[in-house]
């Protein structure tokens, strides 16, 4: 169930917009914030504090990838493999990181529950690739073996 805080946060949103629809997407954050993934009970709590429903905040959060519809781990990783970084090398450092987590074909979480890998459509990196997105919201440029060491070895002590 969505926390107070969160309610308040989600109705200071609507009054920030022309219509609640417009709230959509940052209220979707807020939920899945508190829950880590958007079960299908926080996608309806998000559509009735925005007086929308379910279906239409429902396809908003399947429609866009930043937003989990599945259990995810602590950190998220989406490592682009699009033609340009593949080009660059991207595919056979995806294929490395699967190794590295244990992940057979990536689109998976760890078995500690600390990192999911997911492909991704273009990062806008590509003449740094291979590109990663942690979290949403930093961007790893020119990963190397020895980067991608770096940051898994973090991910795992933070």
């Amino acid at each position: 169930m969505l926390s107070e805080s969160a309610k308040q946060q989600i109705q200071e949103l609507v009054m920030k917009y022309p219509h609640p629809r417009s709230a959509v997407m940052p209220a979707l954050y807020i939920a899945q914030e508190q829950y880590g993934w958007l079960p299908k009970n926080a996608i309806d709590e998000v559509a009735a504090e925005l007086g929308l429903t379910s279906t239409e905040v429902g396809s908003v959060a399947s429609f866009y990838t930043m937003y989990h519809l599945k259990p995810v781990g602590q950190h998220v990783i989406d490592f682009c493999t699009d033609l340009p970084c593949a080009l660059r090398g991207a595919d056979a450092a995806f294929e490395r990181l699967c190794d590295k987590l244990g992940l057979e074909h990536g689109e998976e979480t760890t078995s500690d529950n600390v990192i999911t890998l997911r492909h991704a459509p273009c990062l806008g990196g590509c003449d740094k690739a291979p590109v990663l997105l942690l979290d949403n919201n930093a961007q790893y440029e020119s990963m190397t073996d020895e980067k991608l060491d770096a940051l898994i070895a973090k991910l795992r002590t933070t």
